[in-house]
């Protein structure tokens, strides 16, 4: 297969992910499939950045629109399971509880709960199909021999701007997501092997506890400045696990970031060698 089909093939069997999960949150909401879809979501996503940095074309997103509708409402209702799960590891670490605020987050829970299952019935999946009849029908790159150079540069190109961006986790994440789907477009293992995979999923393990605890950290920040009377013995427990997940976020970070700039000196020192 030449030419950048190959990021048709990875498109159509990410779509095609895509409806069988759908489909088992049409029948009933669950962790597992949430979780799942997002996954492919944003496989979809950095394939779909691809093409466009390709092409050169800007406002990729407005392709994506309603299936990124459908990831954020999705993302709200996993980001308070994922706070639940948190809270529950800190209480029995702990020895304390955190009641009020676990009854809180259980009531966000429902509405988000029914938003997620409000946005899954009323999606429609037009606009990928209409994404793989765009890949399909562009000669210019199903015909280009270059895509493994092409997608050589992008990465590079993609790293050396991220190393400037270490104060904006969020940003670094994004940007190591999007290569991280990107290295198995290279149909060839030798190809792969300079990017050192397993590493970066490493690197993004951490970053995305990082960002779990920066999610927590927010919702019970608000929870306590705006609904806990002071006088509840809970509000200094809470306080407490705030300290916490400053000093568990610090740690996470300077781990992610210490293994990422390894992983770029490596990885970017192995392209430049091949030019």
């Amino acid at each position: 297969m030449e030419g950048y089909n190959i990021l048709l093939i990875n498109w159509k069997k990410s779509q095609k992910d895509f409806s069988q999960i759908l489909t088992q949150l049409q029948q009933r909401i669950n962790t597992a499939a949430i979780h799942d879809i997002r996954v492919t979501t944003k496989k979809l996503r950095a394939f779909l950045n691809l093409y466009m940095l390709i092409k050169k074309e800007p406002e990729w997103e407005y392709f994506l629109s309603k299936t990124e509708n459908l990831f954020d409402v999705l993302g709200r209702h996993r980001e308070v399971e994922i706070c639940l799960e948190l809270i529950t590891t800190y209480e029995k670490e702990s020895n304390c509880s955190l009641k009020e605020l676990k009854n809180y987050l259980l009531s966000v829970l429902r509405m988000t709960r029914a938003w997620a299952n409000q946005e899954i019935h009323r999606y429609h999946k037009k606009e990928l199909a209409r994404i793989a009849l765009l890949l399909k029908q562009d000669v210019s790159i199903n015909e280009s021999p270059d895509f493994p150079n092409d997608l050589k540069l992008i990465i590079n190109n993609l790293l050396s701007e991220t190393k400037k961006h270490f104060r904006q986790p969020h940003l670094v994440r994004k940007n190591l997501k999007n290569v991280y789907y990107w290295i198995p477009l290279f149909s060839e293992e030798n190809l792969q092997e300079p990017w050192h995979h397993k590493e970066l999923h490493s690197i993004l393990d951490d970053l995305g506890n990082w960002q779990d605890l920066e999610i927590l950290e927010i919702r019970i920040r608000h929870f306590r400045k705006d609904y806990l009377p002071k006088l509840f013995k809970e509000y200094q427990a809470i306080k407490d696990l705030q300290a916490n997940l400053k000093d568990d976020k610090k740690l996470l970070l300077k781990a992610a970031y210490s293994k990422a700039r390894r992983w770029m000196k490596k990885v970017m020192k192995n392209v430049k060698s091949e030019e």
